[in-house]
């Protein structure tokens, strides 16, 4: 596999850097990294992925910060704005269902009692204004951790 494709797919697997657009080049066994990450963290992570075979030198070009405080207030009225609609829906009032937002990206985590009623829960998400995509990690009730998708036959 290229050297850059092999990057890009360490970026897109790694949890933290899968929703920052980095822009890969490799020429002569300099891996160039463009983009935006949201901190220090990720940038030093995107670096450390870039290092990969054939590669000599990784010339960091990130910039570290979505839009500052403003992204982070933005993301804080997305995570209000998804748990208002949680908590405003009957079935779902009751679920334990944690809300976290990051550049739009919003993560859902906890448990909901059915398929039915996670499937919901994404949809509500969804549909929040702001939200650009949604991470579904959430488990139903009866499934085991390891296949939260598949929950448990009753017997």
């Amino acid at each position: 596999m290229k050297a850059e494709k092999l990057i890009q797919q360490n970026l897109q697997n790694d949890r933290d850097l899968a929703n920052n657009p980095i822009d890969v080049k490799v020429a002569d066994g300099v891996a160039t990294l463009k983009g935006t990450v949201d901190s220090n963290t990720e940038r030093d992570t995107a670096v450390r992925l870039a290092s990969v075979t054939g590669v000599r030198v990784v010339d960091d070009q990130l910039k570290v910060g979505s839009e500052g405080a403003k992204a982070t207030l933005e993301d804080s009225a997305i995570t209000t704005k998804v748990k208002t609609e949680i908590l405003a829906n009957t079935d779902l009032r009751r679920s334990d269902i944690t809300v976290m937002t990051n550049n739009g990206v919003v993560t859902l985590t906890g448990t909901v009692p059915s398929q039915e009623l996670r499937r919901l829960a994404v949809d509500l998400a969804r549909h929040t204004g702001g939200v650009t995509r949604v991470e579904d990690q959430m488990r139903v009730l009866g499934s085991t951790p390891s296949d939260p998708e598949v929950p448990h036959a009753t017997r």
